[in-house]
C-alpha cells in the first residue's frame, strides 16, 4: 500500500478564474493545499491560444510553477471537443489532430508528462461504428507522437459518450482495439452521474488509469456538486486506489465560473479529499 500522501492532488485550472496571473494562480492554490495545477486547454480563446503561445512565454509559466514548488503533471484538453477525432468529415479530424499535436508541443515545454483527452469522436452528431474506429485511429497517430515525447495520452471517461462512458466500457473498447499505449483518465462523479458505482467500476481498468479526477455528484449531475452533499462514496473509491497500488494524479476538478468569492472553498476541498485519502493510506 503507497504511505500516505505520497499520491499528488492537483487542482484543475478552471476553479481558479482566468483572470489571475500565473503566480497569484500558484499562491491560490499553495496555499489551499493542493500539490499542483491541472493545465487547461479548452474552446476558450485565452485558452486556446495557449496552443500557439511562443517557447519563451511558456518556459516563463514553467518557471512561476517551479518557484513554488509545484510542477506541472497533467493538462485537460478539451478544445478538441469542437473538432472531434473520430468524425466523418477528415477536415475536422485532422483539426482535432492538429490541436492535439499543438498541445502534446506545449506540454513538452511546460514539462508535463499527461494529456486528457476528451473522448469524443463527434460531437452533437449520431456515433457510430465507423466514428469511434476513427476516433481509435486518430488515437493510435497521436499516441505514438506523443511517446516519442514522452508523454501519455489518457482519454476520459464522459457521462455523455456512450461508448466511453466508464472505465469498464472505455477498458472494453481499448483492449478489443489492441492498443495498451492508451492510457485512461477517471472521473468518479461523470460515472456516478449516470447512475455506475464508480467504485467498482474503477476495479475494471486493468491498470490504464493514470489520472483521476476526483468530484462528487448527482444522478444527472456532475458538475459543482459540493464535496460530501453528492452519491460518490469518496473513502470506497480511495480504498480500490489504495488496494491496487495506484502510482498516478488525483486531480479535483471545480469551477470557479470565474468567480473570486469561490477561491475559499478551494482549502475545503483539499482538507476533505486529502482527508479520504489519509483515511484510505494513501
Amino acid at each position: 500500500m503507497k504511505k500516505e500522501n505520497s499520491i499528488q492532488l492537483g487542482i484543475y485550472e478552471k476553479g481558479i478564474p482566468l483572470s489571475l496571473s500565473w503566480h497569484d494562480k500558484f499562491k491560490v492554490a499553495k496555499e489551499a493545499g493542493f500539490d499542483f495545477i491541472e493545465f487547461s486547454i479548452d474552446g476558450l480563446k485565452p485558452r486556446i491560444l495557449r496552443l500557439d503561445m511562443p517557447k519563451k512565454e511558456l518556459l516563463q509559466i514553467r518557471q512561476t510553477a517551479e518557484e513554488f514548488k509545484m510542477p506541472f503533471h497533467t493538462m485537460a484538453l478539451t478544445a478538441n471537443r469542437y473538432y472531434p477525432l473520430g468524425d466523418c468529415d477528415e477536415h475536422l479530424r485532422k483539426q482535432g489532430r492538429e490541436i492535439v499535436k499543438k498541445a502534446i508541443r506545449v506540454a513538452e515545454i511546460l514539462g508535463i508528462s499527461i494529456i486528457q483527452i476528451a473522448a469524443y469522436d463527434v460531437n452533437g452528431k449520431e456515433s457510430t461504428q465507423e466514428t469511434i474506429h476513427n476516433f481509435l485511429t486518430s488515437m493510435n497517430l497521436l499516441t505514438d507522437i506523443a511517446k516519442e515525447k514522452g508523454i501519455t495520452l489518457a482519454v476520459e471517461v464522459l457521462e455523455d459518450v456512450p461508448f466511453f462512458s466508464t472505465i469498464q466500457k472505455a477498458t472494453e473498447v481499448l483492449q478489443n482495439w489492441g492498443n495498451n499505449d492508451i492510457a485512461l483518465y477517471a472521473d468518479t462523479g461523470n460515472v456516478a452521474s449516470i447512475d455506475v458505482n464508480p467504485q467498482l467500476d474503477l476495479t475494471y481498468d486493468k491498470d490504464r488509469i493514470v489520472a483521476c479526477h476526483i468530484k462528487d455528484a448527482l444522478i444527472g449531475n456532475c458538475r459543482n456538486v459540493p464535496y460530501g452533499k453528492g452519491i460518490v462514496d469518496f473513502n470506497a473509491c480511495m480504498n480500490v486506489f489504495a488496494k491496487k497500488n495506484y502510482s498516478g494524479y488525483f486531480v479535483a476538478e471545480v469551477w470557479s465560473d470565474e468567480d473570486m468569492h469561490f477561491l475559499p472553498y478551494l482549502k475545503d476541498v483539499a482538507i476533505f479529499i486529502r482527508s479520504k485519502m489519509k483515511e484510505e493510506c494513501l
